[in-house]
């Protein structure tokens, strides 16, 4: 068998899994989405076509997420099968190891971070940038027209707004709620139990009045509170704020991987590393300095680490994948997705933490990257270099061993019934 065969083989083995898992990963995780999506649509009286296109929009973010794992699944499945039907063993007979049979893997890997980083450092920004912005003109932009039922409804004074009922073309409300959450902690509540929207002047503005309510405000820092009781309160709304949306670059996620690296740089080397935007930026001021500089390094670093770490996917499902002749269990693929998921996991965790409190985002998430990265060097290292049975697999048995333990003291309990 030549190794070109080779490479085409496991490449053969690698690309359906990896293309089934996209499909129905892309499939499962967006059907919720679009659910919500058209009963959106059907509140705010806004046609299919609408969905569709703002559906369209998430298909990057719902790939970005099914990627990862099939490179994975490929990875595993493939070896697995190669193991399970003794053509490894035929491989291995030939003096071909583990180490050359790993490199066609690699290369899809390395074709999946590229992908993975055009996706997140190009495509993915302005695909959510643009669902935002259907998003609020379908909700907060139609305002004028009325509020809808049941819609979650973001105000530019930093509220979210929802009514329980909404009658006479969404201007008379019941059961009004609207709740704001300041950067340093303090919430704001306002509830009614009825509102009217209203017209206040020729100049089209709006004004919300709320009857019967309460308003309430907690600061989680100093734990104190404060509530006052209204029987009318007037609510006036800007239209020229409900009807234009903001510019692209007010959440991070919607900047570009060049647009955070400037920013990042920027801010380095200004010592600016605040869990806070700018008070004031300018009209023309770049996207990258309306956001939190902790939330620009926190963004910037994740999306580096994580498409790296696709890359070293392939050297992480290999031994997992590696199984006895004999093995029907799939304590292997179990183990393996479990890890996947715990170092996803770990890696947004470090984000929040990173973004929230302005830790060095660079040290923290490139730390848990090179740990990842030299555990499954080792793992990889272990199965192909040493002899006898792979570490995942000498796992497996004392796992088994325990649970027969565990087993036999519960069956030893158990109390004898007479014959």
């Amino acid at each position: 068998m030549r190794l070109k065969a080779i490479d085409q083989y496991v490449v053969g083995l690698i690309t359906p899994t990896l293309a089934v898992t996209l499909l129905i990963a892309a499939v499962v995780l967006a059907m919720e989405r679009l659910m919500r999506l058209l009963d959106i649509a059907v509140g705010n009286g806004v046609s299919t076509l609408v969905v569709f296109q703002m559906f369209f929009n998430l298909i990057p973010y719902y790939i970005s997420l099914a990627l990862p794992v099939g490179v994975f699944l490929g990875v595993l499945l493939a070896f697995r099968r190669l193991s399970m039907q003794s053509e490894l063993d035929a491989i291995h007979s030939c003096g071909i190891g583990i180490g050359r049979l790993i490199r066609p893997a690699l290369a899809v890997g390395a074709v999946a971070m590229i992908f993975y980083f055009l996706l997140s450092g190009y495509i993915m920004p302005y695909t959510r940038y643009i669902f935002n912005r259907i998003m609020f003109n379908i909700t907060s932009g139609v305002i004028e027209q009325g509020i809808g039922e049941g819609v979650f409804m973001s105000l530019p004074n930093g509220y979210t707004l929802r009514v329980e009922e909404s009658h006479g073309g969404g201007r008379e409300l019941s059961g009004v709620f609207a709740h704001r959450q300041e950067d340093d902690g303090r919430i704001t509540t306002l509830t009614a139990k009825r509102g009217e929207l209203m017209n206040r002047g020729i100049d089209g503005s709006l004004s919300l009045r709320l009857y019967e309510g309460n308003r309430s405000e907690w600061d989680p820092a100093s734990k104190a509170s404060s509530s006052a009781q209204f029987d009318v309160l007037d609510w006036p709304l800007s239209l020229a704020d409900l009807l234009h949306f903001r510019g692209r670059g007010g959440d991070e996620r919607e900047l570009t991987i060049f647009e955070l690296m400037r920013g990042y740089w920027d801010n380095v080397t200004s010592g600016r590393m605040s869990v806070k935007a700018e008070p004031n930026p300018l009209p023309d001021a770049p996207p990258e300095h309306v956001v939190a500089p902790s939330a620009v390094a926190s963004e910037f670093h994740f999306r580096l680490v994580f498409s790296l770490s696709i890359f070293l996917l392939p050297l992480l499902a290999a031994p997992f994948g590696i199984v006895s002749h004999r093995s029907s269990r799939s304590f292997g693929l179990v183990a393996g997705l479990s890890m996947l998921v715990s170092y996803h996991k770990v890696l947004e965790f470090t984000q929040a933490y990173t973004r929230a409190t302005a830790a060095p985002a660079g040290l923290l998430l490139w730390s848990v990257f090179i740990l990842f990265a030299l555990g499954t060097a080792w793992l990889f290292t272990r199965t192909d270099m040493q002899s006898g049975a792979p570490p995942v697999q000498r796992f497996e048995a004392q796992w088994v061993r325990f649970i027969d333990g565990i087993g036999a003291i519960f069956r030893s309990k158990r109390p004898s019934t007479p014959a």
